[in-house]
């Protein structure tokens, strides 16, 4: 992936800003699923954008309508068909920045058949951060733990907050199934409410699926009949192992199923 925009320019070679963004992770991201070419979710991500930029008290003011038009331009120049994009909205010295990079998207339809491997992390997820429900560029601790994670063969790292709640992931939100019901934390937890994570709780509800958002231990984890991880690059991914425990996968699964609603309302694969 060659071309990015900067401020509104395309660039072959990003110009790296001294700002506050670059210096202290001063900022906030979006990333956005690329599939057929089309940009997946953008209405919602840019809600969420605005939001975390209020908080950080950083100033959008470009259109989100422009912001789209950018991230065509990437898309086109990229030539892109399936893909990430990321828009980054960093504190600037006179005025706000913004970045849009793109990147492959690795995951796969063999990766959902076969599930994925995660951990538990070694980390207490602090649920009073400021920063814990927005997607800030301060992500270091999660790539950290992340990158451990992948060096003991597993592709995840999940949190438990104090209170010893089940939380998230380094990059994911996550779900569990016990007999025929679907649980995720509360958002209360310590967690970004991921754009997919949302979805699906919607399309949960429309299918008239049990769902609830609550508080969850190790315990509950552990007895869970299946397990599957949420973002906006992977959707739904199913976990066919936490540490030495492991969980069913298969066609005939209750992930299965939900995935299967999920495409079928909004899939482009």
């Amino acid at each position: 992936m060659d071309y990015v925009s900067y401020n509104g320019e395309i660039l072959k070679k990003p110009q790296m800003p001294l700002d506050q963004g670059f210096l202290y992770g001063y900022g906030v991201f979006e990333t956005i699923n690329v599939a057929q070419g089309k940009l997946v979710f953008f209405e919602d991500h840019m809600e969420r954008f605005k939001q975390s930029a209020l908080v950080l008290g950083l100033k959008l003011t470009i259109h989100p309508d422009q912001i789209r038009s950018e991230c065509q331009q990437i898309i086109d120049k990229n030539a892109m068909i399936r893909g990430g994009l990321r828009v980054t909205l960093s504190k600037g010295l006179t005025a706000d920045n913004l970045l849009i990079t793109a990147r492959e998207n690795h995951y796969d339809r063999r990766m959902f058949e076969q599930g994925v491997k995660i951990c538990t992390a070694d980390t207490i997820r602090n649920e009073k951060s400021r920063l814990v429900s927005i997607k800030s560029n301060n992500y270091l601790e999660n790539l950290l733990i992340l990158n451990e994670a992948k060096a003991l063969g597993f592709s995840e790292a999940v949190f438990y907050n104090t209170q010893g709640h089940l939380a998230e992931g380094c990059m994911t939100n996550i779900f569990l199934i016990k007999n025929g019901q679907v649980g995720t934390p509360a958002r209360d937890c310590g967690l970004l409410a991921g754009i997919v994570r949302n979805r699906v709780i919607d399309l949960l509800k429309t299918n008239q699926i049990p769902i609830a958002e609550g508080y969850y231990s190790s315990d509950c984890l552990l007895a869970a009949d299946e397990v599957f991880i949420t973002n906006s690059l992977m959707e739904i991914m199913p976990v066919k192992q936490l540490d030495k425990r492991c969980y069913g996968v298969g066609p005939e699964t209750l992930t299965a199923r939900i995935d299967g609603l999920f495409q079928q309302a909004w899939g482009q694969r």
